[in-house]
């Protein structure tokens, strides 16, 4: 087996053996898109989330850097591109997710500008990342209270340390990348334990 198969077992098990996957269907709980939506999933990884918004009767798309994601995936919508470089069709989309995605980008604003691209008219950015809360010390308090051992325990404790070296948002954080993009904050909120991860989503603003 080779280490992106590893990879993609690795991500396959996250979004399907553990809280992420009950995450990422709160996470489409809140979006509650229209039925018949048009939404595309950038970093999809095995595709869990296309496949909830798929589900609940919605046209989805996912897109991941690495085709090997693909390898057991769980939504047949699938397609390999760069969250930088989008090989789609402008002004498309009703809908464009991306969770734990953006937060770990060294430009996460060219990534944001990327998506607003394929928005159509009246479209919407949803994101999922770390809030300002994330840390070590909170994942592991959270993680003890909640007795997670494995795969759970170890993706908790790694996700907040890539936190605290990337980027963590406030409602304000957000607002100001969200409308240097030009986008409008519609709604935000915070889930897991004390608010240790931040929902977000905006509409796109014609400048």
């Amino acid at each position: 087996m080779t280490n992106l198969q590893r990879d993609s077992s690795y991500f396959l098990e996250l979004q399907t053996q553990t809280g992420w996957g009950a995450m990422l269907r709160s996470f489409a709980t809140w979006l509650d898109p229209k039925p018949a939506s048009l939404i595309l999933d950038v970093g999809c990884g095995p595709g869990l989330l296309p496949a909830i918004f798929a589900e609940n009767g919605c046209r989805a798309l996912g897109i991941d850097s690495s085709c090997d994601m693909f390898h057991d995936s769980l939504h047949p919508d699938l397609v390999v591109a760069d969250a930088l470089a989008f090989p789609l069709k402008p002004s498309t989309f009703n809908l464009l997710t991306a969770s734990n995605l953006l937060f770990l980008l060294p430009d996460p604003l060219s990534a944001l500008k990327e998506m607003v691209r394929l928005l159509a008219p009246n479209g919407e950015i949803a994101l999922l990342n770390p809030s300002k809360k994330m840390s070590v010390s909170a994942a592991k308090a959270l993680a003890d209270k909640r007795n997670l051992e494995g795969l759970a325990h170890e993706t908790l404790l790694n996700y907040a340390a890539r936190a605290e070296r990337h980027h963590r948002w406030n409602k304000n954080d957000l607002q100001e990348l969200f409308a240097s993009a030009n986008l409008e904050l519609t709604s935000t909120t915070t889930k897991m334990g004390e608010g240790l991860v931040r929902f977000a989503r905006g509409v796109y603003q014609k400048g």
